[in-house]
């Protein structure tokens, strides 16, 4: 038999009857996503402002729709960077995505898991009281890679395994998390940023938490991409990361539950894996996938090895629901699913840099009572759930 008369196999999805119950008894209500989703606060993309100031009133960007600024000065201040990356190419992107992700109880509260992961949070009752303050406040920069996959594992397999030849109309994609780095100071403490952090860590003195870390952290979109949050790690996410020892999770396509250990990529898995569930798009997670979307994925496919192709390989190496096998594409050449081990990890700097609209700053909390109160709401329906 010829290369050219080699059979080309296609990925068909399949989904456990009991996925659905499953994900109702962890989610949040889409309602209270949408009133924490109220709750948050966009800064101006050239000073820092917060928009919940009372003489703040933010306006979008009329080239890209992305850009926010707080005046007609900011706005010609930062033209002169904003201008190579106006433009609706991306659409929306990532940013309405990351504002939900936020605003949602279990997925904010799981990243602030992963920060005390990362900084050793959760360890630090050892070092002198003078040092640990000092840690705890100050500025702390993380680098989160997402990207946006076809919600149906059938779709990324074919997407991954034939880059050249398979594509498809009008996919439905969803957020997942990637990997999460410690960033580095040149990449996410500009001014802005640097503004952004104070306020929010001044806000937080004011409720009580002055014990506790105020992350900045870069969720980054292919470097096309970027948006910065400043996250606020409270007691219950350093609890969970100092007394959790495994993860339990079951299998969208079998049921089947498996135990991962506790550490960063159990819990983005986690993440992930409840995100797939979510097939009423409940957590507003969901949205059409772009050619850019695409893209990435053929990258990883091929071996690209810069940053955001190498960090999906690392994903699509570690988690369950991707298929375990080697298969021939069409072209003969056979390609490993995952080609790259931990030890792969990138770090640090990237080996491109961001483009696109980076820099749209960040939903911060604005009322942090009320915020409190609907995590309150969620909580009470998940323990009327489980009984």
């Amino acid at each position: 038999m010829t290369s050219s008369s080699r059979p080309q196999y296609r990925f068909e999805s399949v989904v456990h009857p009991e996925r659905d119950a499953a994900f109702k008894r962890t989610a949040p209500s889409k309602r209270i996503i949408k009133e924490l989703r109220k709750d948050t606060t966009i800064a101006c993309t050239n000073c820092g402002r917060l928009g919940n100031e009372d003489d703040v009133e933010l306006k979008k960007c009329s080239g890209c729709k992305v850009a926010l600024y707080c005046s007609t000065d900011c706005q010609k201040q930062h033209w002169s960077e904003h201008k190579p990356n106006c433009s609706t190419e991306f659409g929306q992107g990532i940013g309405p995505l990351i504002g939900n992700v936020i605003a949602n109880p279990m997925l904010s509260h799981f990243i602030q898991v992963c920060l005390c992961l990362k900084f050793n949070l959760h360890n630090l009752d050892g070092r002198p009281p003078a040092e640990r303050t000092k840690f705890v406040r100050s500025p702390l920069l993380a680098h989160m890679d997402v990207g946006i996959e076809p919600t149906m594992i059938a779709d990324f397999n074919n997407l991954f395994t034939y880059p050249d030849t398979w594509d498809k109309d009008d996919l439905e994609g969803m957020l997942q998390f990637h990997n999460l780095s410690t960033g580095t100071r040149e990449q996410i403490l500009t001014d802005t940023n640097a503004a952004v952090w104070k306020q929010v860590r001044d806000m937080t003195d004011q409720d009580g938490g002055k014990a506790h870390a105020v992350v900045l952290v870069q969720f980054v979109n292919n470097f096309k991409q970027s948006i910065t949050c400043p996250i606020v790690v409270g007691q219950e996410a350093l609890d969970m990361a100092r007394d959790t020892p495994t993860l339990r999770m079951a299998s969208a396509l079998t049921g089947e539950e498996s135990t991962k250990p506790f550490d960063i990529p159990g819990v983005l898995e986690y993440m992930n894996t409840h995100i797939r569930s979510d097939k009423k798009n409940k957590l507003l997670l969901r949205t059409p996938m772009r050619e850019i979307d695409k893209e990435l994925i053929r990258q990883a496919s091929r071996n690209v090895q810069s940053h955001a192709p190498q960090a999906l390989r690392l994903k699509v190496g570690r988690e369950h629901v991707y298929l375990r096998f080697r298969i021939n594409p069409a072209d003969g050449i056979p390609r490993p699913i995952f080609p790259l081990g931990e030890d792969r990890q990138a770090e640090g700097d990237p080996e491109v840099e961001p483009t696109g609209h980076e820099g749209q700053e960040p939903p911060t909390t604005g009322n942090r009572a009320e915020r409190r109160r609907l995590e309150r709401e969620f909580k009470k329906e998940q323990k009327k759930r489980r009984h």
